[in-house]
């Protein structure tokens, strides 16, 4: 059968950002449903009303700054070339949109447990300006005592003044795009970055006083070999992050490399070589004492990236900035996906909706198969039958136990019912499949 190994389904498609359509590029099942995206009208009775309302907590937050210095030839994701002016009015308006949305949840601030900071390149960011966002949200939000506050931040771009700077203003987790120490392999994809970079970022990381620092890793990379995953983990393993993120790189439409590929400037690995790939790195990282607790992700003991793990436990989010989503009070919404349109919104005092959805049971229920079984502890059969009731737990014990479960792919004990090793490796047909029966 054909290997698919399942990649975080998000508009940033790598640790910390949210899920956009819920499934990955090859698992729509999720979209259907009698509810349909509704376009926000941005008036007084705006369907964002139905959203933004008071809301007990905790949430996560989200930023997207969309600012590069250069666009990465497998990049999908939002982003515009980085203008200090540009950036300034952006964010402007996120504080003006921060505003109104953490003020719409009541009179009391709300609780908010994690925070994360995505793009685009975050290190790009400018200090004074992350400063005057934050008196926001913490004038409208309440920060939990062990909250969690996550910063990206690319190699080659992280400076001192960066580092320290950001630590001092309450961020306490920071995430080192190291993507691969192989630095021949970069070419094909339009990254700058030099092996010393990596170790730099660590080094400024630690020194600034970051105690829990993560990583990314690519794998599947043109040209690229298995020997060549074995000394990237064990060189990253040697820095000690606190959490490592193995992905698969994923060709996406209407990208540089999509067209290098098509055109067969560029040849990537075949799928059994990847999934050989994902099976070794998995039980390397494992020897390295790295569990896995989702598909892509990877952490010593009590690191786990728990704002990660609020996408994959369907808890609320609220995302901010251009393309950002958010899931809350059962609605899903994303926001405008151009920067002068975000401000533009802004500025005229309208929340720079792109659209709404509110999810009706059959999608929470596909949604729970999706996101749930991307954890290393699977679906809850107890919650499940709390919030949708037993004959849907029999319908999906059905169809998992006539396939999935007898070959071997899916575990069914101790009232879980999670992938297995091999299952990883097909986490994308499998959940499609599951999610397909709702």
């Amino acid at each position: 059968s054909s290997y698919i190994i399942l990649m975080c389904p998000t508009p940033t498609r790598r640790s910390g950002k949210p899920p956009t359509s819920w499934s990955s590029s090859k698992s729509s099942s999720t979209t259907s449903g009698p509810s349909s995206p509704v376009p926000d009208s941005t008036g007084s009775d705006a369907p964002s009303e139905r959203i933004f309302r008071p809301y007990p907590g905790p949430i996560a937050l989200y930023l997207h700054f969309p600012f590069c210095t250069n666009r990465c030839h497998y990049c999908d994701f939002y982003k515009v070339p980085f203008s200090k002016k540009e950036a300034a009015r952006y964010f402007q308006a996120l504080r003006y949109e921060t505003e109104m949305v953490l003020a719409s949840f009541g009179h009391e601030p709300v609780d908010i447990a994690s925070v994360y900071i995505g793009g685009g390149t975050p290190s790009l960011i400018d200090l004074d300006s992350l400063g005057e966002w934050l008196e926001i949200v913490r004038a409208y939000g309440r920060l939990l005592p062990d909250y969690e506050f996550t910063v990206e931040a690319n190699p080659e771009s992280l400076s001192p003044e960066f580092a320290v700077g950001t630590h001092e203003l309450g961020i306490n987790r920071i995430v080192i795009g190291a993507q691969t120490f192989a630095v021949g392999l970069l070419p094909p994809l339009g990254r700058r970055q030099k092996m010393k970079d990596i170790y730099r970022a660590f080094y400024l990381s630690r020194l600034a006083g970051y105690e829990n620092i993560a990583a990314d890793l690519i794998f599947g990379l043109p040209g690229q070999r298995i020997k060549q995953v074995k000394l990237d983990i064990e060189r990253l393993a040697a820095l000690e992050p606190a959490h490592i993120s193995f992905y698969q790189l994923t060709v996406e439409p209407e990208t540089r490399l999509a067209a290098s590929v098509a055109s067969g400037r560029v040849t990537l690995p075949d799928e059994e070589n990847t999934a050989a790939m994902y099976r070794f790195g998995a039980h390397l990282l494992a020897d390295k004492g790295y569990l896995r607790y989702e598909v892509s992700n990877f952490a010593r003991e009590g690191k786990i990236c728990r704002h990660n793990l609020a996408y994959w436990t369907g808890a609320p989010y609220i995302g901010l900035g251009p393309a950002a989503h958010g899931f809350v009070n059962n609605h899903r919404y994303a926001n405008r996906s151009d920067v002068a349109g975000y401000i533009a919104m802004l500025e005229g005092g309208r929340l720079p909706l792109a659209f709404i959805e509110e999810l009706d049971d059959t999608q929470r229920l596909l949604e729970t198969v999706l996101l749930s079984l991307r954890t290393a502890e699977g679906i809850d059969k107890a919650k499940l039958i709390r919030n949708f009731g037993e004959p849907a737990l029999a319908i999906l014990e059905g169809k998992a136990k006539a396939g999935y479960v007898s070959s071997g792919h899916l575990i069914d004990d101790l009232g879980f019912l999670r992938l297995s090793d091999d299952g990883f490796l097909l986490a994308d047909t499998i959940i499609a499949d599951l999610a397909a029966q709702g």
